[in-house]
């Protein structure tokens, strides 16, 4: 099954069609039987962070569900909810499969946006249309997080017209660093590539010197704050 049809079996849309897509479906509705209060406030706040990104930014050709992906991590990294934990290694980065799989049905049930997904035969893209009370998510949004919403405004901007493949490099560079900086005191930029590099074969598609450069722009704009020593 692929991605698309995945995220419709989830969403309830279609039927499994094997054991193993019934077992996702199974694992996505624990999941949502097991959040408690305190989890349903914090699904809810991660929702209201991914309303803001797709406000700000479903207008730009650049912006896709890879790309929303990516940000999504930034952003709660920039909004300090320290959930990296939620995240698996993907090929295309961190990535929160349960939650990704539930925005777009959050965001139906909201009437904040509705995600149109086309198929040109070679590849799924998602646009992001808004409906009639996107406006609601923005109280919540100041609620939640007004005192970090600079950041997050600043982490935003900063992707704007950044291209999907370079996002990624970014996110998967992010990942990489705080696993390093939980480890050591100093980090060398040759770990930093090279964990950048096992993380999976696909990033082998991506030149060392592209990397480097992505992981230079960061420090420059200050995404991280502990730099790599020599």
């Amino acid at each position: 099954m692929d991605d698309f049809e995945k995220g419709l079996m989830l969403a309830g849309l279609i039927l499994p069609n094997s054991v193993a897509d019934i077992n996702d479906r199974l694992q996505l509705e624990q999941y949502e039987k097991e959040l408690n209060n305190e989890k349903r406030i914090l699904y809810f706040k991660r929702v209201v962070l991914a309303a803001a990104i797709a406000d700000q930014l479903y207008q730009e050709s650049t912006f896709g569900r890879v790309k929303f992906q990516k940000l999504v991590y930034l952003c709660e990294h920039a909004a300090q909810m320290n959930l990296q934990e939620r995240y698996s290694k993907q090929v295309a980065g961190p990535f929160d499969n349960k939650f990704m799989h539930s925005i777009e049905t959050e965001f139906k049930n909201n009437r904040w946006f509705e995600v149109e997904k086309t198929n040109d035969g070679k590849i799924f893209r998602s646009k992001y249309k808004p409906l009639e009370k996107v406006e609601q998510y923005k109280s919540y949004f100041e609620s939640y997080f007004g005192p970090n919403k600079t950041t997050i405004f600043y982490i935003i901007d900063l992707f704007r017209s950044i291209k999907t493949d370079r996002t990624e490099i970014a996110a998967t560079l992010y990942s990489c660093h705080l696993e390093l900086r939980d480890i050591s005191d100093s980090i060398s930029r040759k770990e930093l590539i090279n964990r950048f590099y096992e993380w999976s074969e696909a990033k082998k598609r991506f030149d060392e010197s592209t990397v480097v450069l992505v992981w230079e722009w960061m420090l420059e704009k200050e995404i991280v704050s502990y730099p790599c020593v020599p």
